[in-house]
């Protein structure tokens, strides 16, 4: 999958290491690519971050957080998924919160 094949609207796609993710195929046949570091776009003072946690691990999900300026440990958006369906979801949802157009519910 390209960087490019995502409408990341008004973001700045400054890492992009996801050329391997072929929707097509099982994410268990991808593990050995499935890492920490996956994707970050820059929305002005946030960063949209995509990793797979534990990194290369049949138990691991897709992450997908929002932060602001540096505050990883308060991130403004954070959700885990396991499918590309799901994957596809939150990605939309937290390029929306990176953009200030939308506030997540607090649960």
């Amino acid at each position: 999958m390209r960087s490019d094949h995502i409408d990341w609207e008004s973001g700045k796609v400054i890492f992009w290491d996801m050329e391997f993710l072929d929707l097509l195929k099982p994410l268990t046949e991808q593990l050995s690519n499935l890492k920490e570091d996956l994707v970050q776009v820059k929305y002005g003072d946030r960063v949209l971050d995509v990793g797979w946690y534990p990194e290369f691990s049949n138990e691991g999900e897709f992450v997908i957080r929002v932060v602001h300026g540096t505050n990883w440990d308060e991130p403004l958006f954070q959700e885990s998924c396991r499918t590309t369906d799901g994957f596809w979801r939150c990605l939309k949802t937290a390029i929306k919160v990176a953009q200030g157009l939308s506030v997540p519910e607090v649960s």
